[in-house]
């Protein structure tokens, strides 16, 4: 009898985690990618293409875990849309998007709560590029981010485009040399 009433009994063990709400976890997730991207880029020396490997991965599983249904047939505004409301509102990340087309979409960050936490323009620049490259790249494989002019790093224009040319992909390392440069004019 003692055994059946123990059986009954609930259980009453609790992780911390279960008392974070889905936002809060999220965050928790960012921070703790972001705590990665910066010891690796002291660590490598500025070494921007290991830390946006660690950026994309952290947006992969964002995508594998946030995003449920995907649409084989989906356009850059239903993507950006199911990317926002599943990834960049529990995140607290906020954008203007300036242009939506079928095949291009333009944004501006608005809300940047990393850059409001840590002062790190650069690093959280970079850290943005690389989780939103990765989000959009699993819904169109042959995509490609882009940010416009070097100069605009601390407030970038982001543009999206679902299928990117070869000069499009020239322009990735373009953007990975001017970040690379900005972190070592911020002495990281």
């Amino acid at each position: 009898m003692e055994q059946l009433a123990t059986e009954k009994k609930p259980n009453t063990d609790i992780f911390w985690e279960e008392d974070l709400s889905e936002e809060e976890q999220i965050a928790k997730w960012r921070d703790s990618a972001f705590h990665i991207t910066l010891e690796r880029l002291q660590a490598d020396h500025g070494n921007t293409e290991t830390v946006i490997g660690i950026d994309e991965a952290f947006g992969r599983n964002l995508s594998t875990c946030r995003i449920k249904e995907k649409s084989l047939d989906w356009t850059i505004k239903g993507c950006r849309e199911t990317i926002e409301e599943e990834v960049f509102k529990p995140l607290g990340t906020e954008f203007s998007f300036t242009k939506i087309s079928q095949d291009v979409t333009t944004t501006f960050m608005n809300r940047n709560p990393l850059k409001q936490i840590y002062k790190e323009s650069t690093v959280t620049s970079l850290f943005n590029y690389g989780v939103m490259r990765s989000l959009f790249l699993s819904a169109f494989p042959k995509e490609e981010l882009l940010i416009n002019g070097s100069e605009t790093v601390y407030k970038p224009e982001f543009i999206f485009k679902n299928h990117a040319s070869a000069k499009d992909r020239f322009e990735r390392e373009r953007v990975k040399r001017v970040f690379t440069n900005l972190e070592k004019d911020d002495g990281i």
